[in-house]
């Protein structure tokens, strides 16, 4: 009676792990973590519901993360690569790999919509890969801002180091600090970057001196969610 018990349970047992692993999703990999949200942030994986984002919650690879107008995500990933959200951004995190003893790695994204801003972190700088509706972006060292249009385009103000991109259909342009990129996918222009009246500092909050191992300071404010790990 007692045996037979026993294997009852033993069998039970067995089916509740086997239950337990089957339901860890397989995309569920921490790679970093939100530092801060202004207004509203979300933030979806694969196959399941859009849920709100907050400061300390955890960043997982394939996430999509989305801002409201106005709003602003600020992500820091394992080697602290920082990821500014910015207003209506949609930001889906493809790739991120990394080697804290050899800081190696790589970090792939693909931005759909609104504003994101960039600024590397340990990995060396080909370890880093942009993707949107209309380029590639390749990136040497780098903090920069990106702008998507409704139309797909792309534009690309680079403020320190330098941004490869590389048009859908396209040639790449190598896009130094000081200036913007803009394409649609075919041609592409370079100019002197003319102010950034809707990505500025004051948007951000962000400067490259900050990025470093002590995790930087947030300007800017407003009612959202902040603080560190």
């Amino acid at each position: 009676m007692l045996k037979e018990a026993l294997m009852r349970l033993a069998l039970i047992l067995t089916h509740l792990v086997a239950f337990f692993l089957v339901s860890i999703p397989a995309h569920a990999e921490k790679v970093g973590s939100v530092r801060l949200v202004e207004i509203y942030g979300y933030g979806t994986l694969v196959g399941e519901k859009r849920q709100p984002l907050f400061a300390r919650d955890d960043v997982i690879l394939n996430m999509e993360i989305e801002s409201v107008e106005d709003g602003r995500i600020d992500v820091r990933f394992k080697d602290n690569t920082r990821l500014i959200v910015g207003s209506l951004g949609k930001v889906k995190i493809d790739n991120f790999a990394f080697n804290p003893k050899s800081s190696t790695g790589d970090l792939s994204l693909n931005i759909a919509t609104g504003l994101m801003r960039f600024v590397t972190g340990k990995m060396a700088s080909k370890s880093y890969i942009v993707r949107t509706p209309s380029a590639v972006l390749g990136v040497r060292g780098t903090d920069f801002i990106v702008s998507i249009d409704a139309s797909g385009g792309t534009l690309v103000s680079v403020l320190e180091g330098i941004v490869e991109v590389t048009p859908i259909n396209g040639s790449p342009s190598l896009v130094s600090a000081g200036s913007t990129a803009e394409t649609d996918g075919g041609q592409i222009s370079i100019s002197p970057t003319k102010g950034l009246p809707e990505i500025s500092e004051t948007t951000f909050g962000v400067s490259s001196e900050s990025n470093d191992n002590g995790g930087g300071n947030d300007s800017g404010g407003g009612g959202g969610d902040g603080g560190g790990y």
